[in-house]
C-alpha cells in the first residue's frame, strides 16, 4: 500500500506539471489584477478598446537652462530618428512636423485667413505645378493689368478674386528677401514650418512618446525594447552633454519594478533555502528525513500547478507568489510530521509510529491547513481579482501540501524505515507514554509570573504606541527600489509639472460636447491642464466646412501622377533666369492699383499693396546691380519660396480632404479622436497624485464632471481601495475562520479563546514593533497580516494539542512539539524574512512584517500560551481538556 501511494503521487504530480507546462499561461498585464466585472474596469477597458493603448513610455529630455532649448530640440530629433529604426517600437512620437501642421491648418486658422486663401484660389495652379518664377510673376501681372483696364466693368466678386490672385502670387514671390537676411513679411506659406515638440507646461521638459511591442505572456513584457531604447539614449546623451535624458512612464516603472522584484525574490529564495536546509539538518540530525519531506512537497507542488491550470488557467503578477507561500508554509506540515515520527521512533516500531503521528501531528496539521487555506480562500469574497486568483491557488495548494504530508510523507517514512528497529536516544526523558521527571515547580512559577508581567507590560505599551506611530503608506513610488532611473525621472517630472504623465479621460460623442466639459473642469482647483482636440483646431462651423471643401477642390491633384520623389519633398525645376523687366512692370501696375484703391479699399489693403511693390523694387535692384552671385542667390530664394507655398497649399488640400482624425498630427492623434469618431478630453491633476489624498480629491473632482470618467488615476485609486477592502475582509474573516476551525478541532470554546488570545498577543506585538521601528503598513506588506493570522494560529493549535496529550499521558514537557513549532515559525520567518535583503522597498517591508510577526507569534505561542495553560484554574483546565459538559 505505501508503494501504491508513492507511485500514484509521482504519476499525478508529473501529470500536473505537464498540464501546467502546456496549458498554464502567464499574464503579466497589471490590468489583469483588477476584476473585469468591476464597473470602473469595464469603463477603462471600453475606453482602451475605443482609443487603444495610451500607456506610453516617455523619453524625457531636460533642457535645464532655457539657453539649451535648441540643443534639446536637436537631441529629440536625433533620438526620434534613431528609435524609428527599431522594429520593436512601432510608435515613436517626439515632434509635429511642418507638413502635419499645414494639414491641420484649414481647421486651425482663423476663418478670415482661410477665406483669404480660398479667395486666391486662382493663384494655385502655377504654385501647385512648380511653375517658373517668371511665369508666376507674369500671371500676377496679367491679373493686375486686367484689373486696371477692366476694373470698372468687372463684377465685384470677379475683381476681388483677380486682386486676391495677384497679391497672393506676388506675396509668394516677394517673401524671398533681397539678401540672406531674415524674412520681412508675414506670408507664412512661403517658409518651411519648424517642427513643434511635445513639452511640459513649463517648456523645460521635452518628451518622446513610445509605444513598444508588449508581450504580456512573458515576465519581460518590454525587456528588449527597453534595452534598445536605453542604448539609443546613451548614444545620444554622449553627443549632447549639455542636457539630460531619462526614461520613465507607467510601463517602464512596472518593468523596472518587475525586474527588481524578480532578482529580489530569486535571491531571497536561495538565501531562505540554504538557511532552512541547515536548520532542518541541525534539528533533525540528518538529511534523509528532511529530504523525504521535500519529495512529498514536490508532489504537492506538481498537484498545485495542475489545479491552478484547471481552476484558474493563468498566473498573474500577484498569484505567482503562491510558490513562495507554499515553500514558506507547505513544508511546515512535514516538520510536525517528522518531529512526531522522530519522537515516536524512540520507543515504537514503524507501523506504530505511523499511528502515533496520525493521532497527534496530523490533527493539528489538518486544522492548521484548513485555517491557512480558509484565510487565503477568503479572497474569493473580495473584489480584487489578483488576490482572488492568489487565494484560490494558494488555498488549494496548502490543502494539497497537508494531504501530501499526511499521506505521501508517512508512506515514504514507512518504506525507508520499516526494517529499522526502535531508535532510542541517550536521554529518553519524554517519550510517548513515559512521564518526564518532575521539574522544580517553584522556579517555574517564578519564571511564569515574570514572563506574564513582562508580556502584559509590553502589550499595554504597544496598545498606546500603535495609534500614535503606525503609518499607512499609499505612495507606490516610495515602495520602489532606491536609485531606479525611472523613479527618479518620475519625481523630476512631477517637480517640473505635476500633470506630465497622468490623465483622466472623459469620452464625448461630438465635438460640440467638449466646451461644456472643459468649462466645468476649469472650475475645479484639483484639475490642472485640460486638453482636447479644440486645443488644436477651431470649433467646426458650416462656413469653415464650405471653405475647406472649396480649398480641397482648388488643390485637388491632377490625373497625371507626379514624378517619384521623397515623401514630403517638392521638386524645384531647373531655374530660368529672372527677367528684371517683369519686376519693374509689375511694381508699376501694383502702385497704380494702390493709388486707385485709396479711399475705396481698406487702409490695410492699400498698405499691403505698397509693401509688396517696395519688395519688388528691392528685388529688382539686386537683379540689376551687376552682382551675379547675389542675383543667383535671390533667384534660388524665390524658387524656394514658391515651392514652399505650393507645398503648403498641397498639404492644406490633403488636410481638407482628410477626416478630422487623419488630419490631426500622428503624435497626438490617438489621444483626441478615436477611430470611430468619438472625442477624448484629458484632465490632468494639479497636484502629485502619487499620494493618496491628492489622488482621492482629483478623482472626486473628475467624477463631479462625469461619473463615467476613466483613466489610470481612477483605476489605480479604485484598485487601491479594492486592495485595502480585500485585506480588511481577509483580516476580519481570518479571525472567524481561525476561531471556527479551532472550535471544530477542540470542541472547546475555552481552547478557542486561549489560541485566539495567544494569536492576538503576537499580532499586537508585531504591529507595535512596526510602529516603534517606523515601518509603515503599505500596499506591499498589508496582506501579511491576514497571512500571519492564518499561519501563526497553527503553532498555538499544536501547543494546545500537545498540552492535552500531556494531561492524558502524564508527561510534563512539550518535547518535539516546541521544537517543531519553533522550526516552522523560523522557516516561515526566514522564507519571507530573506526579503530583508531586497532592493524593492515594498518587498523589504514585507520581509520585516513577516519576520517580526513570525517571531512575535512564536514567542506568544511557546512562552505565553504554555504559561497560561499551566496557570489556568482547574475548572478552565477541565474545559480545555474537553472533560466538562460546559464548553
Amino acid at each position: 500500500m505505501p508503494w501504491v501511494i508513492v507511485l500514484l503521487a509521482i504519476i499525478t504530480a508529473i501529470l500536473g506539471g505537464v498540464l501546467a507546462a502546456t496549458s498554464l499561461r502567464l499574464d503579466a498585464d497589471t490590468n489583469s489584477l483588477i476584476a473585469d466585472d468591476r464597473p470602473f474596469m469595464k469603463t477603462y477597458r471600453a475606453f482602451m478598446e475605443e482609443f487603444g493603448d495610451l500607456e506610453y513610455l516617455y523619453v524625457v529630455v531636460d533642457a535645464g537652462d532655457p539657453a539649451n532649448t535648441a540643443v534639446a530640440e536637436r537631441a529629440v530629433h536625433h533620438l526620434v530618428e534613431e528609435l524609428r529604426k527599431n522594429a520593436d517600437l512601432p510608435g515613436v512620437h517626439g515632434e509635429i512636423t511642418g507638413n502635419e501642421q499645414w494639414r491641420l491648418a484649414p481647421r486651425a486658422m482663423d476663418l478670415s485667413e482661410l477665406q483669404g486663401i480660398v479667395d486666391a484660389s486662382g493663384a494655385f495652379p502655377p504654385l501647385l505645378s512648380n511653375a517658373q518664377p517668371n511665369a508666376v510673376i507674369q500671371q500676377a501681372e496679367a491679373a493686375l493689368a486686367k484689373l486696371l483696364s477692366q476694373g470698372l466693368t468687372l463684377k465685384e466678386d470677379e475683381a476681388k478674386k483677380l486682386g486676391a490672385e495677384a497679391l497672393f502670387l506676388l506675396e509668394a514671390v516677394t517673401a524671398a528677401p533681397p539678401t540672406s537676411q531674415d524674412p520681412q513679411t508675414d506670408f507664412l506659406l512661403a517658409y518651411p514650418r519648424k517642427a513643434e515638440y511635445l513639452t511640459s507646461s513649463t517648456g523645460r521638459m521635452f518628451f518622446i512618446e513610445i509605444m513598444p511591442q508588449k508581450d504580456f505572456g512573458s515576465l519581460a513584457v518590454i525587456k528588449r525594447p527597453l534595452e534598445e531604447i536605453r542604448s539609443a539614449i546613451a548614444e545620444v546623451q554622449a553627443e549632447y552633454p549639455e542636457i539630460e535624458i531619462g526614461l520613465t512612464g507607467k510601463p517602464v516603472l512596472q518593468a523596472d519594478e518587475l525586474a527588481t522584484t524578480q532578482v529580489d525574490m530569486t535571491r531571497a529564495s536561495i538565501i531562505a533555502l540554504i538557511i532552512i536546509a541547515v536548520l532542518f539538518m541541525i534539528v533533525f540530525k540528518g538529511v534523509r528525513r528532511p529530504l523525504l519531506a521535500v519529495l512529498a512537497f514536490a508532489a504537492a507542488f506538481g498537484w498545485t500547478y495542475g489545479m491552478a491550470t484547471l481552476l484558474v488557467g493563468r498566473l498573474n503578477l500577484l498569484s505567482m507568489v503562491f510558490m513562495l507561500v507554499l515553500v514558506g508554509v507547505g513544508l511546515d506540515y512535514g516538520v510536525h510530521t517528522i518531529a512526531r515520527w522522530n519522537e515516536a521512533r524512540k520507543s515504537m516500531p514503524a507501523h506504530e509510529a505511523i499511528k502515533h503521528i496520525m493521532q497527534t501531528a496530523v490533527v493539528g496539521n489538518i486544522t492548521g491547513a484548513l485555517i491557512s487555506a480558509g484565510v487565503f480562500l477568503l479572497a474569493l469574497l473580495t473584489n480584487f481579482q489578483g488576490l482572488r486568483e492568489l487565494g484560490t491557488i494558494a488555498g488549494i495548494g496548502l490543502l494539497l501540501c497537508v494531504f501530501a504530508m499526511t499521506v505521501v510523507l508517512p508512506a515514504l517514512l514507512f518504506i525507508t524505515e520499516r526494517k529499522r528497529g526502535i531508535n532510542p536516544d541517550s536521554n529518553p526523558t519524554n517519550t510517548p507514554g513515559k512521564p518526564a521527571a518532575p521539574s522544580r515547580s517553584a522556579a517555574r512559577t517564578a519564571f511564569s509570573t515574570v514572563a506574564l508581567v513582562v508580556a502584559a507590560a509590553v502589550s499595554v505599551i504597544f496598545v498606546f504606541v500603535v495609534p500614535e506611530r503606525l503609518d499607512f503608506e499609499t505612495n507606490l513610488l516610495k515602495l520602489q527600489a532606491k536609485g531606479l532611473e525611472s523613479v527618479e525621472w518620475e519625481h523630476r517630472l512631477f517637480d517640473d509639472d505635476t500633470s506630465a504623465s497622468w490623465f483622466a479621460a472623459i469620452i464625448v460623442d461630438s465635438i460640440e460636447d467638449i466646451p461644456p466639459v472643459v468649462s466645468k473642469a476649469n472650475e475645479e482647483p484639483e484639475i490642472g491642464r485640460v486638453l482636447s482636440v479644440l486645443d488644436l483646431i477651431q470649433q467646426p462651423t458650416p462656413e469653415r466646412a464650405a471653405l475647406r471643401s472649396a480649398l480641397s477642390s482648388a488643390t485637388a491633384p491632377s490625373d497625371t501622377p507626379p514624378p517619384a520623389q521623397a515623401p514630403g519633398a517638392r521638386a524645384i525645376p531647373e531655374p530660368q533666369p529672372l527677367e528684371p523687366a517683369l519686376f519693374t512692370r509689375t511694381e508699376g501696375r501694383l502702385r497704380t492699383l494702390a493709388s486707385f484703391a485709396t479711399g475705396r479699399a481698406s487702409d490695410e489693403e492699400v498698405a499691403r499693396m505698397r509693401a509688396i511693390a517696395d519688395r519688388l523694387k528691392a528685388q529688382h535692384a539686386v537683379l540689376t546691380n551687376g552682382d551675379r552671385v547675389a542675383a543667383v542667390n535671390l533667384q534660388s530664394r524665390i524658387s524656394m519660396a514658391l515651392a514652399n507655398t505650393g507645398n503648403a497649399l498641397t498639404q492644406m488640400g490633403i488636410g481638407s480632404r482628410d477626416t478630422l482624425r487623419e488630419a490631426i498630427p500622428e503624435a497626438v492623434r490617438a489621444r483626441f479622436v478615436s477611430p470611430i469618431g468619438t472625442f477624448l478630453i484629458l484632465l490632468q491633476p494639479a497636484n502629485n497624485v502619487w499620494e493618496y489624498q491628492p489622488m482621492a480629491t482629483f478623482v472626486a473632482a473628475i467624477r463631479t464632471i462625469d461619473p463615467d470618467a476613466t483613466g489610470v488615476p481612477i483605476t489605480q485609486f479604485e484598485s487601491m481601495n479594492d486592495m485595502a477592502e480585500a485585506f480588511t475582509i481577509m483580516g476580519i474573516g481570518a479571525v472567524f475562520v481561525v476561531g471556527f476551525f479551532i472550535w471544530f478541532d477542540f470542541r472547546s470554546l475555552t481552547a478557542m479563546i486561549f489560541c485566539l488570545g495567544s494569536l492576538a498577543i503576537g499580532l499586537l506585538w508585531t504591529i507595535g514593533t512596526l510602529a516603534l521601528g517606523n515601518i509603515p503598513i503599505n500596499l506591499a506588506n498589508f496582506f501579511a497580516i491576514p497571512i500571519l493570522i492564518g499561519l501563526s494560529a497553527s503553532g498555538s493549535i499544536h501547543i494546545v494539542h500537545r498540552w492535552r496529550h500531556m494531561q492524558r499521558s502524564g508527561e510534563r514537557q512539550y518535547g518535539a512539539t516546541i521544537r517543531a513549532v519553533t522550526l516552522t515559525a523560523c522557516t516561515t520567518g526566514i522564507g519571507f524574512g530573506a526579503l530583508l535583503f531586497a532592493r524593492h522597498r515594498g518587498l523589504e517591508s514585507l520581509g520585516w512584517v513577516m519576520a517580526i510577526g513570525s517571531l512575535a507569534c512564536l514567542l506568544s505561542a511557546v512562552i505565553v500560551l504554555p504559561i497560561l495553560l499551566r496557570m489556568a484554574p482547574n475548572r478552565l483546565q477541565g474545559w480545555l481538556r474537553g472533560n466538562s459538559a460546559v464548553q
